[in-house]
């Protein structure tokens, strides 16, 4: 089978990159802009429209122990088919993508071994419709010139191992590095014959790989995939959340401006020593700052704990949480309502902005200008 997907429908914005494009997989429609869902935070009775989006979000981070426990013991196996069986069910049967993220448990970074890696390519392809090459974003944050072959081979070793028995698209990692490597990376892909990618932010900022992003681009067209390919992103930040500002701008949509097809969730493990977190611990209130709601009205996070008699007024009365989950709910559950009143927004936004393209309309929504 073909590792590419079958794109059948294309229209872009006249004065952005932002785009609709449409294809099918498994039998089942994916139409963007699109928000993937991240069932992991709902509610047992949460319900998203079915037409408000087109894709389920899987991810697991993985080491060496856990994967060892997959591979070999029963109730971990179990464990994991279960925890993706119920994400299909609450995601009503949407395509799914199983990010899987490596992490060693040194502090050193390594690449997984041969082991590890079948293991690895054999989750992602039990559990997605679209199959992920597994990032590594320990490794990936130090790419070298020096070392850049060694990440080649890692993708080679993965698209080989998920290729003894495939029968499903493919979608390249691709992590958000240089111009240079970028292109590496997106002609590695294209050789292989893979036309989609995600691109992992790693919690940075979409705007601060402008340069690199352009590069994708640039490197899609030369090879007569400009109207053929998707491109899913993740970790993406809206900035420092963590900081005291009332109010942050909705920075993880401007993907959308840029050309980027879907936005998925924020998997972000911890990047520094243990110490780093305790002094920030400290120093910030953190479950304050981070608990934020989109208004998608002027593409705002607002800190909740600020809103006050406000926040009743921004909860949209299609939301699919009670306001009493927000306004009055233990800490923990309202954290977990925040989480699926923006997700539902961000998918409320994505076909907003795909019938504008449509329409042939004018994007004026100033985040696309930034």
């Amino acid at each position: 089978m073909s590792t590419e997907i079958r794109i059948d429908d294309y229209s872009v914005s006249d004065d952005t990159d932002l785009r609709t494009l449409g294809f099918s997989i498994s039998n089942k429609r994916i139409t963007t802009p699109t928000r993937a869902l991240n069932t992991n935070t709902f509610f047992k009775d949460t319900k998203i429209p079915s037409a408000l989006a087109s894709l389920n979000e899987l991810y697991f981070m993985l080491n060496e122990t856990t994967l060892k426990n997959i591979n070999e013991q029963p109730a971990a196996s179990a464990a994991k088919n279960k925890a993706a069986n119920k994400s299909q069910v609450q995601s009503d049967f949407k395509p799914t993508l199983c990010l899987l993220q490596f992490k060693n448990q040194d502090f050193a970074p390594r690449y997984p071994t041969q082991d590890e890696i079948e293991i690895l390519a054999n989750t992602a392809y039990a559990f997605s419709d679209i199959t992920p090459i597994p990032s590594i974003p320990k490794i990936t944050r130090t790419l070298t010139s020096e070392n850049l072959d060694a990440f080649l081979a890692y993708l080679e070793a993965c698209y080989t191992a998920i290729m003894v028995r495939n029968k499903k698209p493919i979608i390249g990692y691709v992590p958000a590095t240089v111009p240079l490597f970028t292109r590496k990376i997106i002609n590695f892909y294209l050789d292989h014959g893979i036309n989609a990618f995600y691109i992992d932010f790693d919690g940075t900022l979409i705007s601060t790989h402008a340069t690199a992003l352009n590069a994708l681009k640039v490197e899609i067209k030369k090879r007569g995939y400009e109207e053929k390919n998707f491109l899913h992103y993740v970790n993406v930040s809206f900035g420092k959340s963590i900081n005291n500002q009332e109010v942050l701008s909705a920075r993880d949509l401007l993907g959308f401006g840029h050309g980027l097809d879907s936005l998925g969730g924020v998997h972000m493990g911890p990047k520094r020593k243990p110490e780093f977190y305790e002094w920030l611990k400290a120093h910030k209130d953190i479950k304050q700052n981070t608990n934020r709601l989109l208004n998608r009205e002027n593409y705002g996070y607002y800190k909740v704990v600020s809103l006050g008699d406000k926040i009743a007024g921004m909860i949209p009365k299609d939301a699919p949480v009670q306001q009493s989950d927000i306004i009055s709910a233990p800490e923990s559950r309202q954290t977990r309502a925040v989480k699926i009143v923006n997700l539902h927004q961000q998918c409320v936004e994505s076909t907003v902005l795909r019938t504008m393209v449509r329409k042939r309309k004018i994007i004026s929504r100033s985040l696309f200008m930034q």
